[in-house]
C-alpha cells in the first residue's frame, strides 16, 4: 500500500494493473513492462508527501479544489505538477514513462 492512505491513487494503480493482466490483446512482454512500471510507480509514491498528493487529487476533475472552469482546473493541475516535478523528479519521470507506454499501446 502507498504511504499515507491514498485511496484514489492506489485505486487507479490497482485498476490499471487489473486491466493489463486481464488483457488478451497485449503481448506478454508489454504486460510485463506495464506491470514493472506500475510497481516502480507504487514504490516511488512511498516518498511523496501527503500535501503533494492532496493537491493533485483536489486539482483533478471532480476533486475538492476543482475550479469552476477548465482553465482554473488546468492552472491548478499545472502548478501541482510543476511542484511535484521539482521535488520528485523520479516520480515525474516514471509517470511520464507510464503515460507514453499506455499511449503506445493505444490505451
Amino acid at each position: 500500500m502507498i504511504g499515507y492512505c491514498q485511496p484514489m491513487v492506489e485505486d487507479r494503480i490497482s485498476h490499471i494493473e487489473a486491466r493489463v493482466q486481464a488483457s488478451a490483446n497485449l503481448p506478454e512482454s508489454a504486460k510485463a513492462e506495464m506491470l514493472e512500471l506500475l510497481a516502480a510507480l507504487r514504490a516511488e509514491l512511498q516518498g511523496v508527501e501527503r500535501e503533494h498528493l492532496e493537491r493533485a487529487e483536489s486539482a483533478a476533475p471532480g476533486g475538492a479544489g476543482h475550479g469552476e472552469t477548465l482553465d482554473d482546473s488546468l492552472g491548478a493541475l499545472t502548478g501541482t505538477m510543476t511542484a511535484l516535478e521539482a521535488t520528485h523528479p523520479r516520480l515525474a519521470a516514471l509517470a511520464n514513462r507510464l503515460a507514453v507506454a499506455l499511449a503506445n499501446m493505444g490505451i
